[in-house]
């Protein structure tokens, strides 16, 4: 009987898909006039009505041309839906190896619905659509072909705005600022029984796990287990020189990070991006089981020639902080490395511009610390295409170092620098984030020479 259940609601679900592609399919060709240019980006909005078509029968269009229609036709249905609050739209919309991410149709309901009840959703506008060679899932490192992508930007406004607003870090007073020309990202799938296939959503853009973060305004207190591990080096390389860099604390041979993941692997942890882990904080959003984020300081070249090849072979992300004053120097990579490893998967976030005390130069120039992290956070967004909002306190000051009015100042600053989070370094240690700690994020550092049963005990699971 339950197999007979089960049956009737994968026929039903094929169905309607199949039936909401259709009719999909007959509007795009019965609304949409042939003269429109789709070289240009189209406006669309919720009150914007196509135009009816002239009174002279228009041509039918070619297969090319249907085809980006009905992309661009799915990618509005997605986003009106996230307007009028039909989370069941976007759920049927959604690609299945998207929906294993949630437990259930009603969880991704209730987590849209926290997302953005603080705002005001206005309209969307759309853009170009384009096929995608390829893409990287960064929350399950799997690859995807055969994808179209369009840009598409997100009105919204914040539904309060009393006097104590003016206090609000700028993401959440002028959120549409963020939400510009974020990609949707589609897949065609083929029916394995019959001729019949359609476009399903991988990436939604705005409306997606991996849009940019916007704090509640009203704060929420929540906290997860989340083991952030700190590297530095990883490298066969290191030196006897107290004065350098390359200390065996700060080195991790290759052969001991693959060990490493290999115990990662084998034990079932799963690697999640920082977005990942606010969603959670933030919304309720949705972890797997054991989620661990790997961390790497400094940019050095060693993550690219070692670490990210290691990462990859075993399917999974890690967040890189950059030096953006150093991206090319000797022993550090370079931007088009950088936008590699980002195009498969790997994240980016600000190390300052030239891997300053922040507690000592806050004693100097506050202007000082101001140039270094909105410099480097305007530096990474220009060369990688990205939103930065993840930092890196470089010798974790002044939350090693420094008293708690530098801790606070400098935390201020960052949020007013539109950074929503930030991860320390040596001093405090543990997993346990928190909603309302989002720039005090502990980390648990890794370093060369330690054995590997102190790797191990040094995990939450």
């Amino acid at each position: 009987m339950e197999k007979l259940r089960r049956q009737e609601g994968e026929f039903t679900h094929r169905f309607l898909t199949r039936l909401f592609i259709i009719v999909l399919a007959i509007v795009c060709v019965l609304l949409v006039p042939s003269s429109v240019n789709l070289s240009r980006p189209v406006q669309a909005t919720v009150n914007n009505r196509l135009p009816p078509p002239s009174a002279p029968q228009q041509p039918m269009p070619s297969g090319e041309n249907l085809n980006t229609l009905i992309v661009r036709m799915t990618a509005q249905t997605y986003m009106k839906a996230l307007l009028h609050q039909q989370y069941n739209v976007m759920w049927l919309l959604l690609h299945p190896k998207m929906q294993v991410k949630w437990p259930n149709e009603r969880a991704f309901a209730a987590f849209w619905q926290s997302r953005f009840k603080d705002y005001t959703l206005q309209g969307f506008t759309i853009g170009i659509v384009q096929e995608l060679p390829y893409w990287v899932d960064p929350e399950m490192m799997v690859q995807y072909t055969q994808l179209e992508e369009l840009p598409v930007s997100l009105q919204l406004v914040p539904r309060s705005t009393s006097l104590h607003d003016v206090h609000l870090p700028p993401e959440d007073l002028h959120p549409s600022q963020l939400f510009q020309n974020l990609p949707i990202i589609m897949q065609y799938i083929d029916s394995q029984r019959d001729r019949d296939g359609h476009w399903l959503i991988l990436d939604g853009g705005p409306a997606d796990l991996e849009a940019p973060i916007l704090p509640p305004i009203t704060p929420v207190s929540r906290m997860v287990h989340v083991p952030i591990l700190m590297y530095h080096h990883v490298t066969p390389f290191f030196s006897t020189n107290p004065l350098s860099d390359y200390i065996r604390t700060w080195v991790v041979p290759p052969e001991s990070f693959s060990q490493q993941m290999d115990y990662l692997k084998m034990h079932n942890y799963h690697t999640i991006t920082l977005n990942q882990m606010f969603d959670a904080l933030y919304y309720g959003g949705p972890l797997p089981s054991k989620p661990i984020i790997l961390t790497f300081d400094d940019g050095d070249a060693d993550h690219y020639q070692y670490a990210y090849p290691i990462l990859l072979a075993h399917h999974f992300s890690g967040m890189f902080y950059i030096i953006t004053g150093q991206v090319g120097w000797a022993g550090r990579m370079t931007w088009p490395r950088l936008r590699e490893m980002l195009f498969h998967g790997m994240q980016m976030g600000s190390h300052t511009v030239h891997h300053v005390d922040l507690a000592r130069l806050l004693s100097i120039s506050e202007d000082a610390v101001q140039q270094e992290l909105q410099q480097s956070q305007l530096t990474l967004e220009k060369n990688l295409g990205i939103i930065i909002q993840q930092f890196c306190y470089p010798y974790g000051d002044p939350f090693n170092r420094g008293n708690w009015l530098q801790r606070v100042r400098v935390m201020t600053l960052l949020a007013a620098d539109g950074y929503v989070g930030a991860t320390t370094a040596f001093g405090m240690t543990g997993s346990l984030q928190g909603s309302l700690y989002p720039f005090e994020l502990l980390r648990i550092p890794v370093v060369g020479g330690e054995s590997f049963q102190m790797f191990m005990t040094s995990l939450l699971w």
